[in-house]
């Protein structure tokens, strides 16, 4: 998360919704050289065609006037792409949400003075639209340093999207999104999200956080967004979506309402107000309730995140998407070579292995487990249970099996100076 600090005048107006900007509408991509050349000629357009899957049916260079722009298909799926370099200037407040960068980066992308920005709409599946996006970014620009992500408000590391785009797998929900945090007087919190609307969905906001709870309440909206991001029927504003566990007995039910009803709910509040939506924040973005009991739901009585500031301590559970989860299985085991790599220069391992549950409804029900690993032998490997499963009744903490990387889900790398996992195996590559 990354906090912002502003000042605030006192002026009385009617909350009103203002039209999506530019980079609400489309998702815009600013791509940086590490070269400092940004290339737009012929060239551009027919490394574009040579991505695997992609046909284009139209295209143009840009000129005085107007973008360049790509027609394509990919997947059964027509995308409409426009391109043109501008010049780059690094944002002083940019996040880097998720994103390392050495500091031989930051400096050359401080340095920087073009960009080829490339933007596009976002029909269908945000997650295959992203990855499609980031395709072209890669294929137009081979020397890729860094991007821009102007619709997440975000800088995103080159070294991921060249992974990325090598990866049959797409990017995770929350790679489409941040969730930014602003900080007010006495320790007040205002948490919202960038990059949501350029997926068809309103972006979300927690208001009334606090620097004791806002990590907490970081955990509600990332989750509720990235549930929302994966969801095929999306709900409307009010409808309730279960996003999680307080306890076995207390679900933890999250809706949403747009920011110009929503206020009426903080009568009065300072951060987050009327007054800190005259120059944005006053677009398609809404507020995140909870529902504590079905009968709120039925009534709509919106209840707001801080009254459940107490269960915090709790250890509440967030859920994961059943495509997700699928997603992270997927990547662990494309990737499950820079395991055995770096086993091989005596980095230490954890693997989680999905085990058949004794109590199962299906042959697909598992419980995920972290193991050690030990040694590989060929294509398979020993490893070490490092936790009492709840329900695999053959299994206990210590005990050594072997297995292959069928069974993997996730893992983890430990390296002298990171923890690397799937999806952040970029840090590995120079």
């Amino acid at each position: 998360m990354d906090f912002k600090f502003f000042k605030k005048e006192n002026k009385n107006s009617k909350p009103e919704e203002a039209p999506l900007n530019y980079w609400e509408k489309e998702s815009y991509l600013m791509a940086l050289p590490s070269s400092g050349y940004v290339d737009v000629s012929e060239d551009t357009i027919l490394r574009v065609r040579d991505i695997a899957g992609v046909d284009i049916i139209e295209s143009a260079l840009p000129d005085e006037e107007k973008p360049g722009h790509i027609v394509l298909s990919f997947e059964d799926e027509i995308y409409e792409i426009g391109f043109y370099k501008d010049g780059f200037s690094l944002p002083e407040m940019l996040s880097r949400q998720g994103y390392y960068f050495t500091e031989e980066e930051m400096e050359a992308i401080a340095r920087s003075e073009s960009a080829l920005t490339v933007f596009m709409e976002f029909p269908g599946d945000s997650r295959k639209a992203y990855h499609l996006q980031l395709k072209v970014v890669k294929a137009m620009m081979p020397d890729l340093l860094a991007v821009m992500d102007e619709s997440a408000e975000r800088l995103v590391s080159g070294r991921w999207v060249t992974l990325a785009t090598e990866s049959n797998v797409a990017p995770s929900a929350q790679s489409l999104f941040t969730v930014q945090a602003v900080g007010g007087e006495n320790g007040s919190v205002w948490l919202h999200t960038h990059g949501l609307n350029r997926c068809g969905l309103y972006e979300l906001e927690v208001l009334g956080s606090d620097q004791d709870n806002y990590s907490d309440h970081f955990n509600v909206i990332n989750t509720f967004a990235s549930i929302l991001l994966d969801s095929k029927d999306r709900p409307e504003p009010g409808e309730g979506v279960r996003i999680g566990m307080f306890d076995v007995n207390r679900p933890m039910v999250a809706t949403y309402v747009s920011w110009t009803k929503g206020l009426s709910e903080y009568p009065g509040i300072d951060l987050g107000g009327i007054e800190d939506r005259r120059q944005g924040h006053n677009t398609k973005t809404a507020i995140v309730f909870l529902y504590k009991e079905e009968k709120d739901e039925m009534t709509r009585t919106f209840r707001k995140v801080s009254e459940f500031n107490g269960l915090w301590a709790d250890n509440p559970l967030f859920f994961i998407s059943t495509r997700e989860t699928e997603r992270m299985s997927a990547l662990a085991r494309e990737r499950f070579g820079m395991v055995k790599y770096m086993a091989e220069k005596n980095c230490p391992v954890i693997l989680k292995i999905a085990l058949r549950t004794d109590h199962g409804e299906s042959e697909d029900d598992h419980e995920h487990i972290w193991f050690e690993l030990i040694r590989f032998d060929g294509d398979e490997f020993e490893a070490r249970l490092t936790q009492e499963p709840y329900d695999v009744s053959a299994m206990h903490t210590g005990d050594v099996d072997r297995y292959s990387v069928d069974n993997v889900t996730d893992w983890l790398i430990q390296t002298p100076d990171f923890t690397v996992a799937p999806d952040n195996a970029y840090l590995l590559l120079s």
